[in-house]
């Protein structure tokens, strides 16, 4: 699988407190679960499709939410999530 890695930002300059009814960041994503990290300032939601190892999810990208970063990441692009970047874990 080809899969990119990209430099992610913080999660805490994002969403950390917007989704609290949600499943804790804490939970590891398994394969089907939608998770959201932040590029370039903007929230980018992808569908974990593996795990890679017990801290990194194999994603592909199903959003991107400001069009202006979508020439570098755009939706069906595959990627690296380290756990720690990511700021949500739903529909798992």
């Amino acid at each position: 699988m080809n899969a990119r890695t990209i430099n992610w930002d913080s999660p805490a300059s994002g969403l950390s407190g917007m989704f609290d009814s949600r499943r804790p960041v804490k939970t590891a994503p398994r394969a089907g679960c939608i998770i959201t990290a932040r590029y370039h300032g903007t929230n980018v939601r992808m569908k974990v499709i593996d795990r890679d190892g017990d801290k990194r999810s194999v994603a592909k990208v199903i959003g991107v939410d400001d069009q202006s970063v979508q020439h570098d990441l755009q939706a069906g692009d595959t990627v690296i999530v380290p756990d720690k970047k990511r700021t949500v874990v739903r529909y798992s």
